[in-house]
């Protein structure tokens, strides 16, 4: 018979892009401390990339389809798979006009479970964990450079964030992410050899600006440098972060205790005006 407390259930939005969603996954796998099968947290995988328009697309209105739709109705089959705490494997539904409209389809569902918020959960990570760094660095897809969600939240936590200029960031670090030929979402289970110069160079600006720390803030990255063993720089991966705050949900070790605040006032928190 197996007893013992009864943990809550992680649920997981993939595919965005499926490799990442799999590394969110082995993260909270890897995170948790295990002598038998018994002892991981219980967690379901939900990869449904066709069904997902393109996060980054919707944000430079190449596309009207705001994937927060797909992205709720997969939260509220988690639901009803049996999660309870809720993991969306990119940072870049986390833009406020993505993630807002996802929490307003959720309310509509009647659907409860609690999404924890990598970006929060990041910054938040930081403020914690890194008491002397006061420059940080952020590489993440054009969609979350434009919308600043990470900008805003680490001003408000009184850091000077490090940004490329949109040049860079478009032709080295979203080039590394996107493109169709050796970027890292065309090349699953595979590094090119030209994402690595990309990520070298990524990594040589911030340097140069003298950045105390970067953020991964794009899941693919953190497959990217997981795979490569690159530490030249401290690098805060948000995946790996998000896995953390995910596994501390489901042991009901969550930083913002249940009773002091509700699932909506956190995320409203999140993106209330002072951090916008």
């Amino acid at each position: 018979m197996i007893t013992g407390r009864k943990n809550k259930t992680i649920g997981i939005v993939g595919g965005m892009g499926p490799e990442a969603g799999v590394n969110l996954l082995q993260s909270i796998l890897n995170q948790t401390p295990a002598a038998s099968d018994q002892d991981h947290l219980p967690a379901i995988l939900m990869s449904l990339p066709g069904t997902i328009t393109d996060r980054t697309s919707f944000l430079e209105g190449r596309t009207t389809i705001n994937p927060a739709y797909s992205i709720a109705a997969i939260v509220k089959k988690l639901e009803l798979a049996g999660a309870d705490v809720i993991g969306l494997a990119c940072n870049t539904t986390y833009s406020p006009q993505i993630f807002n409209v996802i929490l307003q389809e959720m309310k509509q569902m009647n659907c409860n479970v609690q999404i924890v918020n990598m970006p929060f959960e990041t910054c938040r990570f930081i403020n914690e964990n890194y008491k002397n760094v006061k420059r940080v660095g952020l590489m993440a897809t054009n969609g979350t450079y434009k919308f600043g969600m990470y900008k805003s939240i680490l001003q408000n936590l009184g850091y000077e964030v490090v940004l490329p200029d949109v040049s860079f960031q478009h032709n080295v670090i979203h080039d590394m992410i996107y493109n169709p030929v050796y970027g890292i979402k065309a090349n699953a289970g595979n590094v090119t050899q030209r994402a690595i110069l990309l990520l070298q160079r990524a990594l040589g600006f911030f340097e140069s600006e003298q950045t105390d720390i970067v953020i991964l803030g794009c899941t693919e990255l953190s497959v990217l440098v997981k795979n490569l063993g690159v530490k030249t720089i401290p690098l805060i991966d948000a995946s790996e972060v998000l896995a953390l705050a995910l596994c501390k949900a489901s042991k009901q070790l969550a930083a913002i205790p249940e009773d002091d605040i509700d699932d909506e006032q956190f995320y409203q928190l999140s993106f209330a005006p002072e951090y916008l």
